[in-house]
């Protein structure tokens, strides 16, 4: 009776277990799909500005243009907030613990230059190149950082 009693408790902590990792799962999911479709929707805006940016030719861009930009990168910025607090409060296993605690800060840090290119985006139509320029490296670094982690993730999951 009690080994019988041992393989149901042990039954019982794996399904709680595998639970808690099909619900950190779907966080991790949900977070990546929005972040991706955010992504999605900032990329062409994104671009554009880049791309008037490199050839000097700000002029050209219309201050409605400008400014659905700017209104865009805000709420972009927004939605990531959101999603690192989703990230933030995630119950991860104990075995991806400090692979999430490492997603979490490589996600703030993308957050964090998110908010730092919408604040290079003034509001007399001039921008901060150099703070736009550093907040698309951290970007990009923070990116870097957040597909290595998730790829650990997966791996251990």
């Amino acid at each position: 009776i009690i080994n019988l009693l041992s393989k149901k408790v042990d039954t019982t902590m794996a399904n709680k277990m595998q639970q808690k990792a099909m619900r950190y799962g779907s966080v991790i999911n949900r977070v990546i799909e929005e972040t991706e479709q955010t992504q999605e929707k900032l990329d062409p805006m994104f671009k554009e500005l880049k791309t008037k940016l490199d050839a000097q030719d700000m002029a050209s861009l219309s201050a409605d243009r400008y400014n659905e930009i700017r209104q865009g990168f805000a709420a972009g910025t927004q939605t990531y907030d959101e999603l690192l607090q989703q990230l933030n409060q995630a119950q991860a296993p104990a075995r991806l613990m400090g692979n999430h605690h490492l997603l979490v800060a490589a996600f703030s840090d993308f957050v964090k230059g998110c908010q730092a290119m919408t604040e290079s985006l003034h509001d007399d139509q001039s921008v901060d190149v150099d703070q736009f320029a550093q907040a698309e490296k951290d970007q990009d670094d923070a990116t870097e950082r957040l597909s290595k982690y998730l790829t650990k993730i997966g791996a251990l999951a």
